[in-house]
C-alpha cells in the first residue's frame, strides 16, 4: 500500500512538472497541432450574392461542391483525385470557405485549404491544412471575376491588413 502511494505521488508530480522542450518543437511540427489560420478577404456585396459566386469560383477551378449551407454562410469544395508518381499514391485537396456579413454590403470570405494524401508506404490517409498555396490566390481572384460577371461592373475586393 505504502509504495503504491509513492508511485502515485511520483507520478503526479511527473505529470504536473511538465516538459519545457514544448517551444523547441519544429515549425513543421508545430503547424500540425496548431489550427489553420484562414486566408480572409472582404468583397462588396451581400452575403447571398458572393456566396453564388464563391459557388462559381469554385466549379471554375474545378472543385465540386462537397458541403453548401447559404444561411450558415459554409461552402466546401473538394479537387479530383491526382494520382501520384507510385501505385496506390493520390492526392485531393479540399478548400473551406466562411462567409460573414458583419455590416450592409461587405462580406468576409475566409478560406483554409486542405490537402490529403494517400500512399501505399503508410495506413490511412494525412489530412494537412496549406498554410501558403497559389489556389488561394486563384480562388479569390476567381470570385472577384464571378462578383464581376454577376454585377456587370467593376467590384474590387477590399484589402485587409
Amino acid at each position: 500500500m505504502r509504495c503504491l502511494l509513492i508511485v502515485l505521488i511520483a507520478s503526479l508530480t511527473f505529470a504536473v512538472s511538465g516538459c519545457e522542450s514544448g517551444g523547441a518543437l519544429p515549425d513543421r511540427m508545430r503547424d500540425r497541432f496548431n489550427a489553420p489560420q484562414p486566408k480572409t478577404q472582404t468583397f462588396e456585396g451581400d452575403q447571398r450574392a458572393v456566396f453564388e459566386a464563391a459557388q462559381t469560383a469554385l466549379r471554375r477551378l474545378d472543385f465540386q461542391i462537397s458541403r453548401s449551407g447559404q444561411a450558415q454562410g459554409i461552402l466546401n469544395g473538394h479537387s479530383r483525385l491526382q494520382a501520384g508518381d507510385s501505385f496506390g499514391k493520390a492526392r485531393q485537396y479540399t478548400l473551406e470557405i466562411r462567409l460573414h456579413s458583419y455590416e450592409p454590403g461587405k462580406t468576409d470570405v475566409s478560406a483554409v485549404l486542405r490537402e490529403q494524401e494517400e500512399s501505399s508506404s503508410f495506413a490511412g490517409a494525412t489530412d494537412l491544412p496549406i498554410r501558403e498555396h497559389g489556389l488561394y490566390s486563384s480562388f479569390f481572384a476567381a470570385l472577384e471575376q464571378a462578383l464581376k460577371d454577376r454585377t456587370g461592373s467593376t467590384v474590387e475586393p477590399v484589402k485587409t491588413p
